[in-house]
Order: C-alpha cells, then sequence, then structure tokens
C-alpha cells in the first residue's frame, strides 16, 4: 500500500469512509468460525498498526475499517451484545481481524480485494441466519463520534466542517465548538483562543502540530498572545478542555487547542502514489464585500519508502461594508450614537477602513518510513500577513468617523519541527518525539506624532520589531497492559520542555518632553522564560461500562531579565535619630533596577471517572483537576510609557507577581445512539458544567500607586497585579449532532454563569508613606526679582510607614475586557444533503443574548468593551460534488444583515462584522 501506514489510536470518526451493510449470511456451524477466502498478495502484506481497546464489536469493527483501509460490511443490529477483543501491535489484515473478534459468533470473509463481509453464527437459526440489508454512510457529521463516548470534555472542527463555509479568518473555525471564544481583530489575521473565559499569556496552549505558539506583544490588553494560522493547512482542529495531565498541558489553565495541519497520507489513498488538491475562491459581484481571493494547492507524493507534501496558499481581502438591520442592538452610546446623529449614520453605512490584508503560507513535508516500525518527519510551515492598524475617530466637522491609520503591521511565523515515532509489534512501546523552533516577528511602522512642533510632544514616525523565539522539545510513550476479563489499562508518559525568548528594538527618537529613560524600546520588555514539565497518566477501561483516569505532572519553570522603572518621590534624608525625615519642596527622581532570576515548581494532579449505567448509549463522567501557571515574561518585566510625548500613561513592572494557580471541577454526561428513530441514523449529545476556580489570578490594574509615596494613585499608572478576590469562570455547554443521512443537524451553547470581581493592594508593591510631625523648619535662601535675598519656611516631616494604605484594597480598576465573563454564546445548524448526498445545503444561526442590561448606559468610546451586544446571525451554504473530483460550494453569510460586533476584540478597532456576503470556492482533487 503506498502512502503512509498511520500509527497510534485512531478513532474510526476521525477518517471519512463509508460502511455498506448487508446481503445475506448463511453459516452452517454453531461453533465460532473465522473463515477466510483467498486475498491478494498486496492486503496479505500490509502491516498496520491496530490500537482498538476492547468495546463493543459493532464499534471496534469500524475503527478496523478506518485503521486497516477496508469497506466491512455487516449489520450492527446483529452484532450488538457482542465486545470485541483489544487489539495492539503491527499486525497483518488477517490476523488483525480475527484477534479483534476473539471467540464471538462471527465469521469474516473476503469479498473483494479490500472488502470484508461479516456475519453472525447462531445455533438457535439452526446454523442459518439471515441478515437484513441496511446502508450506512459515514459523513462529515460522524467524523467525530469519539466526542460522544470520551469522558471529558473535547471538540473536534473536522475538514469537512471547514470546507463548507471557507473560513475568511481563522477564528471562523471554531464558532461552532461550545466553550470556545476567540478575541479577534477584524483588520489582522491573528487569532487569540478562549476557553471558558478564559485566555491570554498560555493559560490556553495554542499549537500547530504542537509547536506551542506563544508570541505575545502589549495592545490595550484584549489580545496577549496572538498566532498564525491559515485554514488553508489545517486538516483538523482539537479541542481539549480544562487541566491537563498529559503532553502540552504544562502551564496550562483553560485546556489546549491543537491545529493539525495537512499530511501526505491524506492524499495517498487507496495505493496511489500522487496526490492533492486545488482550491479557488473569491466573493462574487458587489455582495463580494472585500473578499478578493481565499485559496491554495496542495500536493502529495510518497511510496513505502516515504513522502512530501508541498502547500501554499493565499488570502486577500479589503474594505468592507458592515450590516445595517437591528443595529439598535448595539445600544444607544456607541460612538456617541445620541450626540452624533448624523456621524453614527454615516458610519454604519460607510466601508470600514483600512481593513485589507494580505496573508501568505507555505508548507513542505518530508516522511521517511525506517526499518522496525519508525518513522521521522521534517515539517516547515510559514505563514505571513500585511495588515494596517487604525482608530475610529470622529471628524472635525462631527458627521462622520474617520479611520486614522496608527502604523501598518507585518507578522511572520515561521516553523521547524522534527518528528521521530517507533512503534513495534510490542504493547509496551508506542514511542513518539518532537524537536521543535518557532519564530514570530512583528514589525510595525508607526505613524508620526501630530502634536504641534513647540508642544514639546511631537515625534516622527518609527519603526518597532518584537520577537518571540520558542524552542520545544517532546518525548512521550505509551504501554498497554492487557488483563483479559479485568480490562485493560494504558500508561502514557514524557517529558516537554519550552523556552520562551522576547527580544525588542525600535528607533523612536523620543520627543523632547519625554523622560522614559532608560526604557526608551517601550513598554515590551526581552526576558527569558523557560519551562519543564514530567508528566504520566494512567487510563484504564474495565469492560464497556467503567472508564478511571488518573494523572500527575511536575512543571518547574525560571524568569529570567531586568527591568526597572523611574520614579519622582519626595526629597528623603534619613533622620538625626534614625528614621527617615522629608523635605517639603520639589520631587526627586529615583531609578530603580531589577535583574531577576526566579525559579519555581508544582506538582498538579488530576482525576476522572466515567460509568455507563447498564446501557451502551449513555456515560456520566467527572473530572477534577489542578493547573499551574507561573508569570509571563511580559507581565513581569513590562515597563514604561506605551504612547509618546508627555502623556501621562505609564506602565510599570512587578517582579513580585506570583503564579497563578487553578483547580477545576467537572461534570458531564455522553449519548451515543445508533438506529434511534430510523435505521442507521444516529444521535450524539454530549453536556458539561465545568467551574474553574483561580488563585492568583494575574490582570492589568491601571489605578496603581507607587512605593515610596503617599499620593492617591492614578488612572495613568498601571502594572500587573495578582487578584486579591476568587476569580471562578464556571458554566454550562451543550453540544448535539444528530443525522439521519438526509437530514441532520448540530447544536451547541455555552452558558457562563456569574461574574468576577477584580480587587489589588492600591500599593501593588507596598512601601506606602506618610508625612508625621514636623521635626523642624529651616530657612532656605532665594534671590528676589531684585537682587536681594530673602527666606522661605521649609518643613521638615517624619516620612513614615503607612500599614493603613499598605493593606488598603480596591476594586474594579481592570484594563483588558478579555478577563470579563464572556457572554452566552450558541449556534444551530440544519442541512440538507440531495443528488445521491452529493449536494450539502444548510442554513446556521450564530445567538448571543449579549451579557448586561445596561448597555445603554455605557460608551464604547474607551478602552472596555466587556459589555456584549445581542445579535441573530443567519448564514446559508451549499456544497455541491458534480463529479468525485470537483467540488462547488458557495456561502452567504449574514443573509439577513445584520449590524452586530462580537466584544473581546481590540477596543482601538471598534469595527463591525461583515455585513451580507456571498462567497464561492472552487476545489479539485486529484
Amino acid at each position: 500500500m503506498m502512502g503512509i501506514q498511520r500509527k497510534g489510536v485512531q478513532s474510526a470518526s476521525r477518517l471519512a469512509f463509508a460502511v455498506h451493510v448487508g446481503i445475506v449470511a448463511l453459516l452452517a456451524t454453531q461453533m465460532p468460525v473465522q473463515a477466510a477466502n483467498k486475498i491478494s498478495s498486496a492486503v496479505q502484506q500490509e502491516f498496520i498498526a491496530f490500537h482498538i481497546p476492547a468495546q463493543p464489536l459493532d464499534k471496534a469493527v469500524l475503527i478496523f475499517a478506518e485503521q486497516a483501509g477496508l469497506q466491512v460490511l455487516f449489520d450492527s443490529q446483529m452484532l450488538r451484545g457482542l465486545s470485541s477483543v483489544a487489539l495492539n501491535g503491527d499486525l497483518g489484515v488477517q490476523e488483525g481481524l480475527a484477534r479483534l473478534l476473539g471467540n464471538n459468533p462471527v465469521e469474516y470473509r473476503f469479498t473483494g480485494e479490500r472488502q470484508i463481509t461479516l456475519t453472525r453464527v447462531s445455533g438457535e437459526h439452526n446454523g442459518a441466519l439471515a441478515l437484513g440489508t441496511t446502508s450506512v454512510t459515514a459523513s462529515e457529521g460522524n467524523t467525530a463520534d469519539w466526542v460522544y463516548q470520551t469522558p471529558s470534555s473535547v471538540a473536534v472542527i473536522t475538514r469537512e466542517q471547514i470546507n463548507k463555509r471557507a473560513p475568511r479568518h481563522a477564528a471562523d473555525m471554531l464558532e461552532e465548538t461550545a466553550g470556545v471564544y476567540t478575541a479577534v481583530n477584524q483588520r489582522d489575521q491573528g487569532l487569540s483562543v478562549n476557553i471558558r473565559g478564559i485566555q491570554d499569556y498560555g493559560r490556553v496552549n495554542m499549537n500547530v502540530d504542537g509547536m506551542r505558539q506563544n508570541f505575545n506583544v502589549n495592545g490595550h490588553q484584549q489580545r496577549n498572545g496572538v498566532m498564525l494560522i491559515d485554514p488553508e493547512m489545517v486538516s483538523s482542529v482539537e479541542i481539549d478542555k480544562g487541566a491537563q495531565s498529559g503532553m502540552g498541558g504544562a502551564g496550562v489553565l483553560g485546556g489546549i487547542a491543537s491545529f493539525n495541519t495537512l499530511q501526505a497520507s491524506e492524499f495517498l489513498k487507496d495505493g496511489k502514489e500522487y496526490g492533492g488538491r486545488i482550491r479557488a475562491g473569491s466573493g462574487i459581484g458587489k455582495l463580494g464585500n472585500g473578499t478578493y481571493f481565499n485559496g491554495g494547492g496542495v500536493f502529495a507524493f510518497g511510496n513505502d519508502l516515504g513522502d512530501v507534501l508541498v502547500a501554499y496558499s493565499e488570502r486577500h481581502f479589503g474594505d468592507y461594508r458592515t450590516g445595517r438591520q437591528n443595529a439598535d442592538n448595539l445600544g444607544v452610546n456607541i460612538l456617541s450614537k445620541n450626540k452624533y446623529r448624523e456621524a453614527w449614520k454615516d458610519w454604519l453605512s460607510s466601508e470600514v477602513g483600512d481593513t485589507g490584508s494580505v496573508t501568505r503560507s507555505q508548507m513542505v513535508k518530508f516522511g521517511l518510513n525506517l526499518p522496525n516500525d519508525q518513522r521521522a518527519q521534517f515539517t516547515y510551515l510559514e505563514t505571513d500577513s500585511d495588515s494596517a492598524d487604525a482608530w475610529t475617530n470622529l471628524n472635525a466637522t462631527k458627521d462622520g468617523y474617520d479611520y486614522v491609520r496608527t502604523g501598518k503591521s507585518n507578522i511572520n511565523t515561521g516553523n521547524l519541527a522534527l518528528d521521530y515515532s517507533y512503534n513495534p509489534d510490542n504493547e509496551l512501546i508506542d514511542f513518539k518525539s518532537k524537536l521543535y523552533y518557532v519564530n514570530t516577528q512583528l514589525d510595525r511602522r508607526n505613524a508620526p506624532h501630530k502634536a504641534s512642533a513647540d508642544s514639546g510632544n511631537a515625534f516622527d514616525g518609527y519603526e518597532d520589531e518584537f520577537r518571540t523565539s520558542t524552542w520545544g522539545f517532546q518525548v512521550e510513550n505509551t504501554s498497554r497492559f492487557d488483563f483479559n476479563n479485568y480490562g485493560q489499562l494504558s500508561w502514557n508518559y514524557g517529558l516537554e520542555s519550552y523556552q520562551d525568548i522576547f527580544k525588542s528594538k525600535n528607533n523612536l527618537v523620543p520627543a523632547e518632553n519625554e523622560t522614559d529613560l532608560p526604557w526608551v524600546e517601550g513598554a515590551d520588555p526581552e526576558g527569558k522564560r523557560t519551562m519543564a514539565s514530567l508528566f504520566n497518566n494512567l487510563h484504564y477501561q474495565y469492560s464497556y461500562w467503567l472508564t478511571l483516569d488518573a494523572g500527575l505532572r511536575y512543571d518547574r519553570y525560571r524568569l529570567e531579565g531586568k527591568t526597572g522603572m523611574s520614579l519622582w518621590q519626595a526629597p528623603v534624608t534619613p533622620g538625626e535619630n534614625g528614621g527617615e525625615v522629608m523635605t517639603s519642596g520639589s520631587s526627586v527622581r529615583n531609578v530603580y533596577f531589577y535583574d531577576s532570576d526566579r525559579e519555581e515548581g508544582k506538582f498538579s494532579p488530576t482525576f476522572g471517572i466515567g460509568v455507563k449505567p447498564g446501557v451502551d448509549w449513555l456515560q456520566f463522567y467527572g473530572r477534577w483537576g489542578q493547573g499551574w501557571r507561573p508569570p509571563a515574561v511580559t507581565e513581569v518585566f513590562m515597563t514604561g510609557r506605551p504612547h509618546g510625548g508627555n502623556a501621562p500613561e505609564r506602565v510599570y513592572p512587578n517582579p513580585y507577581l506570583k503564579a497563578e494557580e487553578n483547580q477545576e471541577w467537572e461534570f458531564g454526561l455522553n449519548i451515543f445512539k445508533e438506529s434511534l428513530f430510523f435505521n442507521n441514523d444516529r444521535l450524539g449529545v454530549k453536556v458539561a458544567y465545568f467551574d474553574n476556580n483561580i488563585k492568583n489570578f494575574s490582570f492589568l490594574n491601571y489605578g496603581v500607586s507607587l512605593p515610596g509615596s503617599d499620593e492617591i494613585s492614578t488612572p495613568g499608572r498601571s502594572a500587573y497585579v495578582n487578584n486579591l478576590a476568587e476569580t471562578r469562570f464556571r458554566g454550562v455547554e451543550y453540544q448535539l449532532n444528530y443525522d439521519m443521512g438526509r437530514l441532520y443537524t448540530n447544536l451547541s451553547y455555552t452558558h457562563m454563569i456569574g461574574s468576577n470581581d477584580f480587587c489589588s493592594n492600591e500599593f501593588y508593591m507596598g512601601g506606602a508613606k506618610k508625612r508625621g510631625e514636623v521635626i523642624k523648619i529651616i530657612k532656605v535662601p532665594y534671590t528676589r526679582p531684585n537682587g536681594t535675598i530673602g527666606y522661605t519656611n521649609t518643613r521638615v516631616s517624619e516620612w513614615l510607614d503607612d500599614p493603613d494604605r499598605n493593606n488598603a484594597i480596591t476594586c474594579g480598576a481592570i484594563m483588558g475586557n478579555a478577563a470579563h465573563i464572556p457572554a452566552d454564546r450558541g449556534s444551530l445548524t440544519v442541512g440538507a444533503r440531495f443528488l445521491e448526498r452529493r449536494l450539502d445545503t444548510g442554513i446556521r444561526l450564530r445567538y448571543s443574548p449579549g451579557n448586561d442590561a445596561s448597555l445603554n448606559e455605557w460608551s464604547y468610546n474607551g478602552i472596555e468593551q466587556a459589555l456584549w451586544p445581542k445579535y441573530s446571525v443567519y448564514d446559508l451554504y451549499a456544497s455541491y460534488w458534480p463529479t468525485n473530483t470537483l467540488n462547488i460550494t458557495l456561502s452567504l453569510e449574514n443573509a439577513t444583515d445584520e449590524a452586530y460586533f462580537v466584544a473581546m476584540g481590540d477596543a482601538s478597532n471598534l469595527s463591525m462584522a461583515r455585513g451580507r456576503t456571498l462567497s464561492g470556492m472552487l476545489e479539485y482533487k486529484f
């Protein structure tokens, strides 16, 4: 068989395939029989890496069919009540199937070169059993059935789902996933994944093929962690929610978002030596709405020795028109709607300016099949994106809004990886390793400051560069133990380590009034953080009804970097009798340096249980786990003035910021039922309640007071602090999928519960002072205008610690809506298939009830967008395969032209989402 043999546990739902059931079976024996017709030598010589746990036989056979690349004919009703034998290791097709069936009264026969027919033996029928004709065709709807049979919160977005509505932004791939949100800037292609209200600074492990995407640049605190991924390069997306004990769980509180890229094996099935696809799409006519081109090509070739995959894509988008209907849902104060009515009307009816972007991606993979069940693969993936930065400003005549460009950005991410796996015919060895390097660099050309020349605040345009380099190493092994009637145990254990190196520079010439030295580079610091984690996870399966798992990981990190701050403080000198005294008069500037090198470690356990109460289609489960996230470079070392000139905003470092710790509970149920109302229909339901309590949650407090001062804090002073109040993210997720072949539906909904307060000590580093008694009054000479000498009285007071103000706590001064509880959100898709299922059509509703009744009391001119307006958006789609190689897709997004925007985006880019947009896509497979 040409191409790659896939190794590891592969659920039958992970690849689309068809299982046609049927025929009449006549058997003449009462004993369990496995008879085989003669099969071709090519099939006989195949050795497949099977990993199929013991389970109901009909499900095990489906998994076997996928892993072996065969078509299996059987009637699932006649296999009810039978259980398979666990199958692990590299085996031939015939031997593997015989082992899987065990002593069950089932016969198999090869009825074609790559086709097997199963029949059941029953003595009650005198050796003859007629199986009714049934037809089951797998579709997009059931390529992720394993999600509804897994006792934890997981979700999968398949390539088939992605293809139905070609994404303009990577965030579009995640909109139908319960518990998942995205913080999006409509102007660029950067993606920030939010799981159950948690995001930023590595709280969610965003990765591409396991390579962590840890890039971070400080903005206005809506997205502190952005990745680039082109949907054209994606094969599937897997979301693992909550604390994790396996690979990828180091430093994670919210979960893992894994973007898996295309593999050569996807195009080299059925013995093909080469294959690929070409996709090209664009907007259609006046409804194209800024969609110029979206597409690319993939080519793969290979044989038993190895394979090569080459892929390239481009995405071109321009200014677009927003929706105009139901604009009242946005509130009466958005962009001063009631105050500047003409400006509001003009803004609503005009195109959103400076939203053009160009993204190019290229990927190369070389795979080598080595002797003794070994494989090595080299991966290179690069994505480059150009976009503009603009603010929405009221024009001088106050009858419209202008999009004022503040800069032009180019962000580039390069990923390099070397994978090695070893999976012999040994239950104790399923080894995988990865060495990778990710380099993300943002080059930004900033506009000049337009202040008048004599103000002392003007400065010329300048360029800055922000770079995050991540080195990573991963190694893991899975050992499996079969105790026959006492169940099966698998043990996954390994090591992961990564190091983030942050660097930044610019050529800014400071304005005359700037006193920001010695950190003229701005608020994005340099530093290095290293994480290492040992993990292991046990998974035990007893019969079909009980599942247990327990994990323990040890994380250790080291943070290195230098920072500092300039403080204007009262003139303080030692007192005559000890203590300090303060002389009234002008403040003096003191500079404080921090050379940090800190190291910590922590154990984090997890535990889970799943129980099927007497029926195979229903499962209840519960999970508990702990997580730990040390602070990132930016949070600890961030310092400086984010704006030029004499702007009052200043950001201060916090070298004493604590690590975050969480404890999470989850309770849920799974329902997976086939042939519920009709033959071969299927229903999958997943419901989960989660409660994630985070201690020491880190947030940017924009009202801090500084050490060595008796001043009250001002909004312009900001620093990262740990929340002293409980930070709790809890809610309920609902996921439902029903597919009867001709018709199908998908439902997802996330209901968030409660809200959070954000509180910290007013003096976030301590050091509060107060004036004591006046020690003495001294006369200080000065020269009058007429040349004579005069004297002024200057008080010398005690300068005392102020414990009351050191202990004072303030709440509510948080910058960054991404830390707030997001609004409820859901989607409903109803689809139908026609023309022998070559035509797939449907309608999707995206809905949010909003999250604040006081929407009309607030203005969206400021930096916060925690308030979330309600919306109902309808999308239509159709996909038609006139031949097996050619596909035509049409998508009408926002069909009712709803005026809406999704919160959690960048506040400086308050831009609504696209209005009614029609686009098409052509795809050719070969």
